[in-house]
């Protein structure tokens, strides 16, 4: 006898096969929670198999799914679909048999949390033919207590005293006012794309607001509304999820209830790593060096940064090439064909690989003009001044202010992607080009500075550098050192050297500012005040070999 019931039906009589398929074709009620016919019905079939019944029926009251267990345990359809769009639960009830009498449990109350369920109804067995007693879960919308559900006293199905379309009609509406409000916050520009949880998994001794603060901004500027962030402190990560398996059902109730589609962890993760936590939690998930990917992809506009860019993107992603779908299993080998040929995923991957070797070609020929440029300049004997620093420390805004130009300088993280040049005149004094280049920032990934190798050149072949901090944040020291860092890594640390403290007018503390000249050796300036910028210019102007005394 052929069955649509799944799970445990083997060894079950042909009586008792026909009585648990009969509940495909009977109606779970679309006011009530379950109706009292089909709560007698599911229980009776569930003591005379004496194994437990679940069923899944949809919002109109349609069985979805039957399913069999044991005497003890039972869990719902494993290839059952996990989450929706923000602002909407899954649309299925899941009504099962309690034989020992329990009632919900904590394991039930999570199901229903991680499989965005409308209810979780767990019918208390008695007697066949006797009207049993159910006790019922429903998720909540964020609220000040914190709670995640709603469970309800056991009683007969009829005796509830809330109707379930006009509770669940209450808890999207509130959900779906929560979602929209999140995205349409105080933000610049235009509506946020997503919602996201952020995850910041920590150990040692870790400057947590700082590392929290610049990866809100990365979201900040990739449009990512920020829903609400998780740090969890560990001696030691979890080596399939980071953050182990109990924080990723946490995470993935919390998201549910915020309306969060996205969890974007605050490091990186292997492509294993990365699996695991979408598989778990059934949520899409980014890592830093995606983020900061996605980032400069949205600013390229030259076509060397778009292809740097893609080259980028081609080189994290191709080691996270897999088996997603059952496209990826299937043959490509044709007619005439010998042997089974290539698999897809087979196929993708030589196409990527194909990809990167054109793309670091086109790269290679872009570099050898930017080379030839170079040498014109060198014979001309114009130095090169590049402007460096951490992302957003107002470098292109002292550009802007120094040569006239109008690159866009926003209060954003790598507002600056292609680097811009332009040649600085002074009465009596001599010219130098002055180059604003891409932002670094701590822990770059190792895509992005083998891919903009040809952009970094224009640091590489600079005659001086200016390293551009911003003196008003509390974080300078980790500013400072990480470009240090970066410039080490790069073979540049002999290079002449100038340290601008920008922003000198967010300083409220004038001791504070003199207290950051005498440890850095700085020079404060103001990127929006000509005038703060003399000092600066000068102090080029002598390194370069200019020693006139005015600007």
């Amino acid at each position: 006898m052929s069955t649509r019931s799944k799970g445990n039906i083997v060894g079950l009589k042909q009586s008792v096969l026909r009585r648990i398929q009969k509940l495909h074709d009977r109606r779970i009620g679309a006011r009530e929670f379950v109706s009292p016919s089909f709560a007698v019905a599911l229980q009776d079939a569930a003591l005379v198999a004496g194994r437990r019944v679940g069923v899944l029926a949809d919002r109109r009251g349609a069985v979805v799914d039957v399913v069999v267990g044991d005497a003890t345990s039972l869990e719902p359809p494993a290839d059952m679909r996990r989450r929706v769009g923000p602002g909407r639960l899954g649309g299925l009830r899941w009504v099962h048999v309690r034989l020992n009498g329990q009632g919900l449990t904590r394991e039930d109350l999570s199901t229903l949390r991680l499989l965005s369920l409308d209810a979780s109804v767990a019918v208390l067995a008695g007697d066949v033919g006797r009207m049993p007693r159910v006790e019922v879960a429903y998720l909540l919308p964020v609220n000040p207590q914190g709670r995640l559900w709603e469970t309800l006293p056991g009683a007969h199905p009829a005796a509830l005293d809330v109707r379930f379309d006009e509770i669940l009609k209450d808890i999207e509406g509130q959900m779906g006012r929560d979602a929209a409000h999140l995205r349409n916050g105080p933000r610049e520009g235009n509506r946020a794309k997503d919602a996201a949880i952020l995850v910041l998994p920590v150990s040692g001794r870790v400057d947590v607001q700082w590392e929290t603060g610049e990866l809100r901004s990365l979201c900040h500027t990739a449009d990512l509304a920020v829903a609400d962030v998780v740090v969890q402190r560990r001696d030691r990560p979890d080596p399939r999820t980071l953050v182990g398996r109990g924080k990723l059902r946490e995470l993935t109730m919390l998201g549910l209830q915020k309306g969060a589609d996205l969890l974007v962890f605050g490091t990186a993760l292997s492509p294993s790593q990365q699996r695991t936590v979408a598989r778990e939690t059934g949520v899409r998930v980014v890592d830093r060096n995606q983020l900061i990917l996605d980032i400069f992809a949205r600013h390229a506009r030259s076509n060397e940064g778009r292809l740097q860019v893609e080259l980028a993107q081609l080189s994290y992603n191709l080691p996270r090439l897999s088996e997603k779908d059952d496209a990826f299993s299937r043959l490509t080998g044709g007619i005439g064909a010998l042997g089974p040929g290539e698999t897809k995923l087979e196929t993708e991957r030589r196409r990527a690989r194909d990809r990167i070797h054109l793309l670091k070609s086109r790269i290679k020929m872009l570099s050898a003009q930017r080379a030839g440029r170079r040498k014109r300049r060198i014979r001309r004997d114009v130095p090169l001044v590049a402007l460096v620093g951490y992302t957003n420390a107002g470098k292109s805004t002292l550009f802007n202010t120094v040569t006239g130009a109008t690159v866009p300088a926003a209060n954003r993280l790598f507002a600056t992607l292609d680097p811009t040049t332009r040649r600085v005149r002074f009465p009596n004094r001599r010219d130098f080009l002055l180059s604003d280049t891409v932002g670094f920032i701590r822990d770059l990934p190792d895509e992005l500075v083998g891919s903009f190798r040809a952009t970094l050149e224009e640091v590489e072949t600079a005659d001086l550098l200016v390293l551009v901090t911003d003196a008003a944040d509390p974080h300078l020291d980790e500013q400072v050192s990480s470009v240090r860092r970066i410039i080490g890594e790069l073979g540049l640390q002999d290079k002449p050297t100038v340290l601008a403290l920008n922003k000198r007018d967010q300083v409220a503390d004038p001791q504070e500012l003199d207290h950051k000249i005498m440890l850095y050796g700085g020079i404060p300036v103001c990127g929006l005040e000509p005038g703060s910028l003399e000092p600066l210019v000068e102090k080029v102007l002598v390194l370069l070999g200019d020693q006139a005394s005015t600007v």
